[in-house]
């Protein structure tokens, strides 16, 4: 139980909404796995003091991370996105990167780095899961298999010394004691060094009512403002920011040394202004965004069932990502309502999803009939899906839950 603010320490957090009891989102199982599956409380909480959106109970991160299925290079979509990051980091740089040190936290497979070495020899990588390094080594990429904290991070110094470069995706909102994983940051980042981070930005996903990006790996759900909270505690600040689409919208921030002379962009103090006009600071405002959660599953019930008569063949899901898992569970979908779910992630294929328990294969399973029904779980990657079914002269229907309701014809 983590009943005080990660970024803050403030102990008066107000309840938002539960989801219930959900499986870790990526602990894909095998059949015999499933009297072992245990579930874990998901609920939000506000903190008023630093407006950071977090997870009431926190599943130990060795349980999480150790073994991890989601691969950064699964996805053409994403794999495209790192190539975007690599060639964001070196245009940023005001001198050639080739010269510089470059650390990825939570590298995952490899992929960013490896794209990161067409612009500089001098990367390491540092990641918690034994089975990610193994992929990465395959890319020659040198990683460090820990969990990035002060301690971690100052033993890492000791052996490479400060990094001019530290880029960290989806790996802060992640992490239980992020102010610890902030702090080693500053210690690793060398002077007149730029750190960047990416992160689902709560004010387009939770807001309006995308509950999909609440899971136990996904600890912390940051506005800009949480987040400037966070950086003056830790000795970093904010020098700019934009708000990206990926994953169904992600903020970018661009860090420095609170040593550091140079000044924030007008994009702070703009992304801090529509923050509070939109009444992020509220938690007023987040207790409508959590009506809007609560109607859902009867909305997506009713589609489907209304969808499943029309169809000669059961519904099929498409992607098994971890936000496609919590739309599962808490909409209590099983395999009355999905027969099975498609996903290109071989180390998920011929598994079940935690918690409702349906199998997981891949494109070639079973012939697709036409006029066939699927549930697009991996929402955030609808273009590259549509593209996939066109490709296979696939004719149907296609419903899509997020940002709203929708459904489209394909073929």
């Amino acid at each position: 139980m983590m009943r005080k603010c990660g970024g803050c320490d403030h102990t008066d957090l107000q309840s938002l909404f539960s989801l219930g009891d959900i499986p870790p989102v990526n602990a894909f199982l095998l059949p015999s796995e499933v009297k072992n599956e245990i579930g874990y409380p998901l609920e939000l909480f506000f903190c008023k003091e630093c407006t950071l959106i977090q997870l009431g109970d926190c599943v130990p991160p060795e349980k999480l991370f150790s073994n991890y299925l989601h691969l950064s290079s699964a996805s053409e979509s994403n794999i495209q996105h790192l190539k975007e990051v690599a060639d964001w980091v070196a245009e940023r740089d005001s001198k050639k990167l080739q010269d510089k040190k470059v650390l990825e936290i939570g590298s995952n497979d490899g992929t960013l780095l490896s794209f990161l070495k067409n612009h500089t020899a001098n990367v390491v990588g540092m990641d918690p899961a034994q089975n990610l390094a193994a992929e990465a080594k395959k890319r020659g990429v040198r990683t460090y298999t820990d969990f990035f904290l002060q301690e971690s991070a100052a033993k890492l110094v000791k052996t490479e010394g400060q990094f001019d470069w530290i880029v960290a995706l989806n790996v802060v909102p992640h992490t239980p004691q992020f102010i610890s994983l902030l702090k080693g940051a500053r210690g690793a980042l060398a002077p007149g060094g730029r750190m960047m981070i990416e992160g689902a930005y709560v004010v387009e996903t939770i807001l309006n009512g995308q509950f999909d990006t609440i899971y136990h790996e996904h600890v912390y759900n940051f506005s800009i403002h949480s987040l400037n909270y966070a950086m003056k505690r830790v000795g970093l600040q904010i020098l700019d920011v934009e708000i990206i689409p990926t994953q169904g919208t992600s903020f970018r921030v661009l860090l420095a040394r609170d040593d550091d002379p140079e000044q924030a962009s007008g994009n702070l103090k703009k992304l801090l202004g529509e923050e509070k006009q939109k009444g992020m600071t509220d938690v007023k405002t987040l207790a409508k965004a959590a009506e809007k959660i609560k109607a859902f599953p009867d909305q997506l019930k009713a589609k489907l069932k209304e969808l499943r008569k029309k169809s000669a063949s059961p519904i099929i899901g498409l992607g098994a990502p971890a936000r496609g898992v919590v739309i599962l569970n808490y909409c209590k979908l099983n395999t009355d309502d999905l027969q099975y779910i498609i996903d290109d992630t071989v180390l998920k294929q011929g598994r079940l999803t935690p918690g409702v328990h349906i199998p997981v294969a891949g494109w070639d399973h079973a012939p697709i009939q036409p006029g066939q029904v699927f549930l697009l779980l991996s929402w955030n990657y609808r273009k590259e899906m549509i593209k996939k079914l066109n490709q296979r002269q696939i004719q149907g229907t296609l419903l899509i839950p997020f940002p709203h309701l929708e459904e489209v014809k394909i073929g």
